[in-house]
C-alpha cells in the first residue's frame, strides 16, 4: 500500500505544478494583475502542498522512516486544495474540472494513512 500512496502523492504534486505551469503559460491567472498578494498566498501555498506531496511520496518509495508523517500533513493540505479549488470552476461552470477535483478527493481520502483508522497510542 506504501507504494501505491508514494506514487500517488508524488504524481498529485507533479500534477498540482503542471496545472499551473499551463496556466501561468495561458495567461489563464488574470487575478495576478488585480489581486496579487491573494495569488501569491494562494500559489505559495499549492506549492508547498505539491512539494510536501513528492517529499512524502519519494519517503514513501524509498521507505523513509519520517515519510508516512510528512505524508498525513502533505495529505490534508491536498484535502483542503481539492475542496477550495473547485470555486473558481464552480464558477465558470467547468464541470469538467470539478469532477476531477471530486474524484481526486475521494481518492486521496481512501489511500491516504492520514485517513486511516488505527488503535489509540498510549
Amino acid at each position: 500500500m506504501n507504494r501505491i500512496v508514494a506514487v500517488y502523492s508524488a504524481g498529485m504534486g507533479v500534477l498540482i505544478l503542471a496545472l499551473w505551469g499551463a496556466l501561468w503559460a495561458a495567461g489563464a491567472i488574470p487575478e495576478m494583475m488585480t489581486r496579487p498578494w491573494e495569488v501569491a498566498m494562494h500559489l505559495t501555498a499549492e506549492f508547498t502542498t505539491a512539494g510536501l506531496l513528492i517529499v512524502s511520496g519519494a519517503g514513501l518509495w524509498f521507505a523513509a522512516p519520517w515519510a508516512t508523517r510528512i505524508n498525513v500533513f502533505a495529505s490534508g493540505m491536498l484535502i483542503y486544495s481539492l475542496i477550495e479549488s473547485p470555486g473558481r470552476y464552480l464558477e465558470e461552470n467547468a464541470m469538467d474540472f470539478v469532477l476531477l477535483f471530486a474524484f481526486a478527493f475521494l481518492a486521496t481520502v481512501l489511500i491516504s494513512p492520514a485517513f486511516k483508522l488505527r488503535q489509540p497510542t498510549l
